[in-house]
């Protein structure tokens, strides 16, 4: 499962501490021995002309499926370790699928409009997920629509590693870059407020629930993609309903 809240940027240090008796710091960063608390998360987000992945949370479809290229650095680069990413969600239980791509399979001379064409020939994927990624790029023409940044907080539960909560905050991006590779004109996003994550296996632990209350934090079933094309997104007319949903952290 995975669900989405909205906290003011300035209770972190208080959220943190709240979750503390029941998490611990997630320990692959622990591991890597650097002393990161934190690490920067950048995505790019294919999507149709008209938008359809968007459409299709608006009208209220259950299962839903996007593609994204993701990195855990602050841009990508040419020696940035890349996954191309189909994450799927039926209601607010998640799937994903993530297809390796070699050091040096990204670079900044193919155009963007190939870039997708360019990543699925060199994937490491079983036949079927790559089939499926093929599949929705044929149906909707998917282009790179939206940059997403933003630097990730994550905690594991202490008697469950499975139990995870992320706070994402610094969203920033750009409406369709005209480049993957080097320094891009990002724009903030929800300036004040942080995304809250909760992924877990079962169900919702009642300390957390407790959480919940005591900050009055506001459940969201929008993604941070999502926010990012509400805030940034041109031709106002076709995000209408989105922004309407999102005047509150303008």
């Amino acid at each position: 499962m995975e669900l989405k809240y909205i906290l003011p940027a300035r209770y972190i240090g208080r959220f943190i501490d709240r979750i503390a008796p029941y998490t611990q710091l997630d320990p692959f960063l622990v591991q890597e021995g650097k002393g990161r608390t934190l690490y920067p998360v950048t995505s790019l987000y294919f999507d149709s002309m008209d938008l359809q992945s968007l459409r299709e949370k608006d009208a209220g479809l259950l299962s839903r499926r996007k593609l994204r290229l993701r990195t855990y650095e602050e841009q990508f680069t040419e020696s940035s370790v890349g996954f191309l990413e189909i994450k799927r969600r039926h209601d607010f239980i998640v799937s994903k699928d993530r297809l390796s791509l070699s050091v040096g399979h990204l670079n900044g001379i193919d155009p963007m409009g190939h870039l997708l064409g360019h990543l699925l020939s060199r994937v490491e994927a079983s036949e079927e997920v790559a089939a499926e990624a093929q599949m929705l790029r044929s149906w909707y023409n998917l282009q790179p629509t939206a940059l997403v940044m933003y630097e990730r907080i994550p905690f594991v539960g202490k008697h469950d590693r499975k139990f995870r909560i992320t706070v994402d905050h610094g969203l920033a991006g750009m409406w369709k870059p005209s480049k993957l590779i080097g320094d891009l004109p990002t724009r903030s996003c929800m300036s004040g407020y942080c995304v809250i994550e909760l992924k877990c296996n079962h169900s919702i632990p009642a300390w957390f629930h407790d959480v919940i209350q005591d900050f009055n934090m506001s459940r969201t079933a929008y993604s941070k993609y999502a926010m990012i094309v509400a805030s940034l997104e041109p031709f106002s007319l076709l995000t209408a309903p989105i922004t309407a949903r999102y005047h509150t952290f303008q």
